[in-house]
């Protein structure tokens, strides 16, 4: 072996520790940094967007590495158009979800709920597979209607090779107004299998982005003028609903 190549391999020798101490090192601060982001959290609401009437609010908790977030806006739209967009299946394929398809539903006067499964494509991660259950309860009184949307990995086998959220938990508050419209609050907070950095930059725009897509589809005739049984309007009797 000749003196060049003898100081060649001494070279990459160092150059490999250098490197290895590097990544080491990189490691370590990333260790750090992912520690101390997961023990963070004042358990507060912070507003991060209020534009076009939507405003969007994160929070983060101790121990959890995922925010969660507020949204609350005004639609102007029925109580019964709005509850009849986000129980209706057809509503899925308009805002990108594919392969819907309802299991099982009850309907109890004045409280309905259903299991329902379909696929959400987040390109380019791939394709998840979903599985909820979806409580709908309105008050008699004052005609507000609560919807809570849990995830229900566990109510059917997953089909292979797809992923299934295993934690989902959506809130709906939809509050009739006397002046006319509703008033909406989602408290929602998901776990989507992304690397959290990720999913915690884009959830605040996909947040607003999708009520506002909300917003755009009511207007549209085939979601207008729906009744869903379980729903009355401000100051409609109750029993006006089951004829």
């Amino acid at each position: 072996m000749n003196d060049a190549s003898v100081k060649e391999q001494g070279r990459f020798r160092r150059f490999a520790r250098r490197g290895g101490k590097w990544v080491l090192g990189l490691v370590a601060v990333l260790v750090v940094a992912h520690v101390a982001w997961v023990g963070s959290g004042s358990s507060r609401w912070r507003l991060v967007s209020d534009k076009d009437g939507i405003r969007v609010w994160s929070m983060k908790t101790p121990g959890y590495s995922l925010l969660k977030y507020k949204v609350e806006m005004h639609l102007d739209a029925r109580l019964s158009d709005i509850v009849y967009y986000m129980s209706n299946l057809n509503t899925g394929y308009d805002v990108g979800a594919s392969d819907i398809r309802r299991l099982e539903q009850v309907t109890a006067d004045p409280m309905f709920y259903a299991y329902d499964t379909y696929k959400l494509d987040l390109k380019p991660f791939g394709k998840l597979d979903v599985m909820i259950v979806n409580e709908y309860v309105q008050d008699p009184v004052t005609k507000k209607v609560d919807i809570n949307v849990y995830a229900a990995p566990n109510k059917r086998a997953p089909d292979p090779g797809i992923p299934r959220v295993v934690h989902l938990s959506d809130n709906f508050t939809l509050t009739p107004l006397e002046t006319g419209g509703v008033d909406l609050q989602l408290l929602s907070e998901m776990d989507l299998g992304l690397p959290y950095v990720v999913q915690n930059l884009v959830m605040p725009g996909v947040a607003h982005d999708e009520s506002a897509k909300m917003r755009a589809m009511l207007k549209k005739d085939k979601y207008r003028n729906g009744k869903p049984l379980f729903i009355t309007e401000l100051h409609e009797q109750r029993q006006l609903a089951r004829n």
